[in-house]
C-alpha cells in the first residue's frame, strides 16, 4: 500500500500537480498512523490476555494450594478432636482408674491422649504470588483478592498466634510429666500406676493439663474455621475463574 502510494506521489510531482500530492501524502501519514494505532491495540489486547492468564494461573494455584492444605487440616482435625474428647475425660475424672491400670488399650488411648498435636503447615504460596502481582499493579486488587488478604492474613496470623500458644502450653506439660519421670516410668518398666496416680492426684498436673487441653480445642476450631471460611472463597474463585 506504502509502495502504491508513492507512485502515485512521484507521478504527481513530475506532472507537478502539488495540492494533490499534499492530499495523498497526508493520505499515506493517516494509513501510517492508523496502522501504528491498530498496531499498539492489537499488543495491548495481547498483554492484557496475557496478564488475564497469569492471574487465572495463580487463582488455581491458590485453589490447589487451599485444596491441599484443607485435606491436611480434615484429616488432622479428626484426631484432635478424638484426643480432646479423652482429655476432656481425664479432667471431668470420668476415667475408670482399675481400667486404666489393667487394661492395656484403654490405658495407652488416654496415655497418648498427653503426647503431643499434629504439625499443620498451611500452604499460602499462591497467595504470596498474587499479592506481589497486586503490588506491581493496583487494579488488580477486588473483593476475591481482599477475602483472600482477611483468610490468609487476619484468620491465618490467629492460627499461627494458636499454635505458639498451644506449644507453649505443651511443652509446659511436657516439662511436668519428664520432671515426674512418668512415661520413662512406662515405657522401661510398664509401671502405669505413676501415671495413673498423676492424673488423678497431681494438681499441678491437672493445671498444665487443663491449660494445654483448652488451647488444644482452640486451635482445632481455629483450624475448621480456616476450612469452612476458606471452602466458600475457594467456590467463589473458581466459579469467577473457571476452575475446575
Amino acid at each position: 500500500m506504502v509502495k502504491f502510494f508513492r507512485r502515485i506521489r512521484y507521478k504527481l510531482m513530475e506532472q507537478n500537480k502539488t495540492s494533490k500530492y499534499f492530499k495523498y501524502a497526508i493520505g499515506e501519514i493517516v494509513l501510517v498512523v492508523i496502522g501504528i494505532l491498530i498496531a499498539l491495540s492489537i499488543n495491548n489486547w495481547n498483554e492484557k490476555q496475557k496478564e488475564k492468564n497469569q492471574i487465572r494461573n495463580i487463582y488455581a494455584r491458590i485453589v490447589k494450594d487451599f485444596e491441599n492444605s484443607s485435606k491436611e487440616i480434615e484429616r488432622d482435625v479428626v484426631v484432635m478432636e478424638a484426643r480432646f474428647s479423652l482429655m476432656d475425660r481425664i479432667i471431668r475424672e470420668e476415667v475408670n482408674r482399675d481400667s486404666l491400670l489393667t487394661n492395656t488399650d484403654y490405658f495407652q488411648k488416654y496415655f497418648f491422649s498427653t503426647t503431643g498435636f499434629p504439625d499443620i503447615k498451611i500452604i499460602d504460596t499462591g497467595v504470596r504470588v498474587l499479592e506481589s502481582k497486586i503490588e506491581l499493579n493496583y487494579e488488580l486488587n477486588n473483593e476475591l483478592s481482599e477475602a483472600l488478604s482477611l483468610l490468609y492474613g487476619q484468620l491465618l496470623f490467629e492460627i499461627e498466634i494458636d499454635e505458639k500458644f498451644l506449644t507453649n502450653k505443651f511443652s509446659e506439660l511436657t516439662s511436668h510429666i519428664q520432671y515426674k519421670g512418668i512415661r520413662v516410668d512406662y515405657r522401661i518398666n510398664n509401671n502405669r500406676s505413676t501415671f495413673v496416680d498423676m492424673i488423678f492426684e497431681d494438681d499441678l498436673f491437672k493445671s498444665h493439663f487443663f491449660a494445654y487441653s483448652r488451647s488444644h480445642r482452640a486451635y482445632s476450631r481455629l483450624l475448621n474455621k480456616f476450612k469452612t471460611r476458606g471452602t466458600i472463597l475457594m467456590d467463589k474463585i473458581k466459579t469467577e475463574y473457571h476452575i475446575e
